[in-house]
């Protein structure tokens, strides 16, 4: 179980773990894209560069952290179970799980734009020195990384004084998370490590490498690649299960594809615009085509998709009303996507789908679904190929790479009925050890 950890070395180790995430080449080009989409990033960047070894920096990033401190809020709950959901995604994860153990009271801590009373008087109790160190950090952070990587280290700090402070406020038996490898997630990791309150991860994704180094309690993960992800990251988890994928299992057709094909087009966040224009035009003069739906991701970077769609007036063309991702599957022919996840969805549901190199910012073939065998490869020079996407999924060894990446052999509510057992027996050891 969970131990009180000295603190120093802890908070090294996540601010570690963070520059080490953040150097992977997908955050560096989410990055430089959402700078691209926005000019007051630009500008904002690069003055901060033209005044590298100035105070004005680190003073930025202090505020930045500062932000992040007070964007909490805590509720009354001070027991029982605490979890945070920054994005829709992790929400989506998260929630479920106080059905699972309803005899104990759930508090969320939220992020709100604006701070509380509670907030302020919260910066109030900071100790000068604590901001003196922090300033400090920063200017010799900024000696060796770009700003944006300072930013986070300080956002990191931010919310980890804010959540160390209320979990040393309250008596929790359980600390749920989604997200694990950016500021708040590491930060909210630490804060109930250093507090000795046992840690929950439900994944909403694929984990992309490198991951932070965290430790946890128990794990509800995507996949058994994802699991070994973890692992092989250096996560400690003592116990893994993996959600489960049966209730929307179906296999792979082996009846030939309808001659009008809708084609389902899911983007990550991060769209390349020029690309997928491309992809979109050459979908559409292809003559099977009946119809191209484009979904976006809950977080779209590309501000102009919406606006391109109008334009474009074309009546084939048309993007997602939002409605469920396995619905939308379903309303699919074939499925397309770059660095998504949800193409392990898609054949999970039984339609064939192919990953399009370059349709986002990642690098190629982010997940090792293609060099895994899992999905087949889109290739420009030979344009929709409904018939090789079909034998490609019929081969015999084809569903042992399914099995790797959607665990079909279970289903949700068993998942569910092991993940709820396996929370109260580690809430139930830290209230033994209480009691003790």
């Amino acid at each position: 179980m969970s131990a009180r950890v000295e603190g120093g070395w802890l908070l090294g180790r996540g601010v570690r773990g963070l520059l080490r995430c953040d150097e992977a080449e997908v955050v560096e080009g989410i990055a430089r894209y959402v700078m691209s989409q926005h000019k007051s990033l630009r500008v904002g960047s690069a003055l901060m560069e033209s005044a590298r070894g100035t105070p004005l920096p680190a003073a930025t990033a202090l505020l930045g952290g500062l932000k992040r401190f007070l964007e909490m809020r805590v509720g009354a709950g001070r027991e029982g179970v605490v979890w945070v959901a920054r994005l829709g995604n992790e929400r989506r994860a998260v929630e479920p799980l106080s059905k699972l153990l309803p005899e104990v009271s759930w508090t969320e801590w939220k992020f709100r734009h604006w701070p509380d009373a509670a907030a302020l008087r919260a910066v109030a109790g900071l100790r000068p020195s604590s901001v003196r160190r922090a300033f400090r950090l920063a200017r010799r952070l900024h000696r060796r990384y770009e700003f944006f990587k300072v930013l986070r280290v300080l956002e990191l700090l931010g919310y980890y004084s804010r959540y160390l402070a209320l979990f040393r406020g309250g008596r929790f038996r359980l600390a749920v998370m989604s997200s694990h490898s950016n500021p708040h997630g590491i930060a909210f990791n630490l804060a109930a490590r250093r507090c000795g309150v046992p840690v929950v991860l439900v994944t909403h994704g694929m984990p992309v490498r490198p991951v932070a180094p965290l430790s946890y309690e128990l794990a509800v993960v995507h996949c058994e690649v994802a699991r070994r992800t973890y692992e092989e990251e250096g996560c400690r988890i003592e116990r893994v299960l993996v959600h489960g994928r049966r209730q929307h299992y179906s296999p792979m057709p082996v009846a030939q594809l309808p001659a009008r094909l809708a084609v389902g087009l899911f983007l990550c966040k991060d769209v390349n615009e020029v690309r997928l224009r491309a992809l979109v035009e050459r979908l559409l003069a292809d003559a099977r085509v009946s119809r191209v739906l484009l979904r976006p991701h809950p977080k779209n970077l590309w501000r102009g998709l919406e606006e391109w769609v109008s334009l474009r007036g074309e009546p084939r063309l048309c993007l997602s009303a939002g409605g469920g991702v396995f619905e939308e599957i379903k309303a699919s022919d074939l499925v397309l996507a770059g660095n998504s996840s949800v193409l392990a969805e898609a054949l999970t549901a039984g339609r064939p789908a192919a990953y399009v190199r370059g349709i986002d910012h990642g690098p190629y073939d982010l997940h090792a679904f293609v060099a895994r065998g899992l999905v087949y490869e889109y290739a420009d020079e030979r344009g929709l190929e409904p018939e090789a996407m079909q034998s490609f999924y019929l081969r015999t060894d084809w569903p042992a790479a399914l099995r790797l990446f959607a665990n079909v052999c279970e289903d949700e509510a068993a998942v569910a009925l092991r993940t709820g057992d396996a929370l109260r027996e580690v809430a139930s050891l830290i209230s033994e050890k209480a009691n003790g």
